[in-house]
This record gives structure tokens, C-alpha cells and sequence, in this order.
């Protein structure tokens, strides 16, 4: 061999050796000249010029590419072998068979087809639905005494709310009276954020409700013993589900003032219902609101009618 093809050779070898982080890939190395060195310098202590120990010099040349290993084992000494310095072997692409996307008008169809079976399909027999009635009343039983153990657990959360839409109207109105005059502590201790599961069967519970059935909700939930109006509204404010329940009654009695029909309320309901939408109103005005599941459309037009522009003014632009 010539000594151009030696030298060739012995710096191939040596750019192999490279590294940009020698303590973590040539560990043992670097750590043997450190100790040589701290020997020396205790030997020659007080002496100027010191022999410097005999190191492997590697040259350094600058990477026109940087690659990062495909296989790097955490504490391993060296790097993973490659083919060339300059041309490594690199990890083959996994192609993924691209299928064809179906036509358009084909893709049409199917779903037309699909929601057509479905439209189709013949109605539950009385047998069937009969069933379901006793099952249903089965579990009812079963909870009847332990609904709010049931719903300060998620599972039961979900199980409550999947049993709502088969109750019968007196045995949903009673869940809802228990969710509103226990809803302080449900809020406090729901940390998976499950309660929302039961805002849209709760909503349709409340639409059927009358308005001396409506005020006594909004008294269980505006009056706790252990808690003062201000703490109820404030706690029910700063909670998605709280302020959304809170919301749908307002605007469930909204329609009920302006749908025109009798609504044969008992003493005190109207003196009951102007003290609570003051209340209301002015903890929206003056806390930071959450965003809720749902603001009904008629909110605004409630409080058009017992407050002033200034604050209906107000109260928009914190509830938006």
C-alpha cells in the first residue's frame, strides 16, 4: 500500500472515532486520561510547565449532514456500526398500500341506503316495550333510596342518565329535586367532570315542569342550610354543570311567563321568583362565569323585565 492509501485508511479510521459527546459514547477512555492527568498534576505540583500525557487526536471535520442512529442503546459505549461516515445505512421506509378511494357518488349511496334501512326498521313490540318498562322500574327500585350515593360516583352518574328518558314523570322530577338540593357537593366532588352527562335528560325533565314545581327547585338550590345564597350562586357560577342546570330553569320559567297559559301558582311563587332573578343577576354581573353546556336564547329577554338597560347591558357582556 502506498502512503497516500495508509494515510487514507488511518483517517477513515480515526473520523470513526469522532464524537460530539465523548463521556457519554467513549466513557471509559475520557475517564482514564482524566485520571493520568490529575496524577500528573499532583506529581508535578508547583512545577510550570507540565508534560502533557499522550492523547488520541482525532480530526475534526465538518458534517455536511447530521444523522441522528436508528438504534441508540441508553449507557452502551461506542455508536451502532454503519456502512460508511458519510453514507450511513438508513432504516427502510415502511410503504403503506394506499387503497383507492371509492366514488364519491358511490360513497353516497351507501349512506342513502344505510339511513333508509334504519328509517325502515318496524317499531319495538308491545312485548319488548313492556320488558324494557319492568326493567327499568326494576332499577328504579333498587336506587330508590340511594340515588345520591349514586351519583357522587362517575359509573353512576352515566347509569342515572341513561335511566332518566324511561322514568315516569314524578320518579324523574324527584332525581332532578335531588341533584338541585345536593348540587354543592356533587360539584365538589365530581373530579372526572362527569356531572355534564346528566344536563340534557335533566333539561328535558325540567321542561315539563310546572311553576310552583319550578320555584321549589330554585329554592332548593338558591337555599342550603350549611350555605347562604351568595355561596349557592357563586359555587353554581363557577361550575359548567351548576351554571348551565341554573340557566335552564331561568329560561324553562321564561317560557312559562310568556307562553300565555294559566299558570295557577301558589302564594308567594311570583314575590319568590322576582327575589330569586335579582339574586341571580347580580351574582352574573359580578363574578367571573364559566362557560356553559348550553345559554338558552330567552336569558336576556327574562331580565328585560325586571332589570334596567345599564345591567341587562352588563350581564350580556359578561355572559358572552
Amino acid at each position: 500500500m502506498t502512503a497516500k492509501e495508509k494515510e487514507w485508511i488511518t483517517r477513515l479510521q480515526m473520523i470513526q472515532l469522532q464524537s460530539e459527546n465523548p463521556y457519554l459514547e467513549d466513557y471509559y477512555y475520557q475517564e482514564y486520561y482524566r485520571r493520568i492527568e490529575a496524577k500528573m498534576a499532583e506529581e508535578e505540583l508547583g512545577i510550570r510547565s507540565k508534560r502533557e500525557p499522550p492523547k488520541l487526536t482525532t480530526p475534526y471535520i465538518t458534517k455536511t449532514d447530521s444523522y441522528t442512529p436508528v438504534v441508540h442503546i441508553e449507557g452502551s459505549l461506542g455508536q451502532v456500526a454503519v456502512s460508511t461516515c458519510y453514507s450511513p445505512r438508513r432504516a427502510i421506509s415502511a410503504v403503506h398500500a394506499v387503497q383507492e378511494q371509492k366514488d364519491t357518488r358511490q360513497q353516497r349511496l351507501e349512506i342513502l341506503n344505510k339511513i333508509e334501512k334504519v328509517i325502515l326498521l318496524p317499531p319495538p313490540p308491545k312485548r319488548f316495550m313492556e320488558k324494557t318498562q319492568r326493567k327499568v322500574e326494576q332499577i328504579y327500585s333498587q336506587l330508590k333510596w340511594r340515588f345520591l350515593p349514586f351519583l357522587l360516583v362517575s359509573k353512576g352518574k352515566k347509569l342515572i342518565a341513561r335511566l332518566l328518558p324511561f322514568l315516569q314523570c314524578e320518579s324523574a322530577q324527584k332525581i332532578l329535586s335531588i341533584v338541585t338540593s345536593n348540587l354543592p357537593a356533587l360539584m365538589s366532588r365530581d373530579p372526572e367532570e362527569a356531572l355534564p352527562v346528566l344536563y340534557p335528560p335533566l333539561r328535558n325533565v325540567i321542561g315539563g315542569l310546572t311553576f310552583s314545581q319550578l320555584i321549589g327547585l330554585l329554592k332548593d338550590l338558591t337555599s342550603l342550610e350549611s350555605l347562604t345564597t351568595y355561596e349557592c350562586l357563586t359555587l353554581a357560577c363557577q361550575n359548567k354543570f351548576g351554571l348551565s342546570l341554573l340557566y335552564a330553569l331561568l329560561s324553562h320559567g321564561e317560557k312559562l311567563l310568556s307562553s300565555g297559559v294559566p299558570l295557577e301558582p301558589s302564594i308567594g311563587d311570583f314575590e319568590t321568583w322576582t327575589d330569586i332573578i335579582f339574586q341571580v343577576a347580580g351574582q352574573l354581573s359580578q363574578c367571573s362565569l364559566v362557560e356553559p353546556l348550553l345559554l338558552p336564547s330567552n336569558l336576556l329577554t327574562l331580565f328585560c323585565r325586571y332589570l334596567d338597560k345599564r345591567t341587562v347591558h352588563q350581564l350580556k357582556s359578561n355572559m358572552e
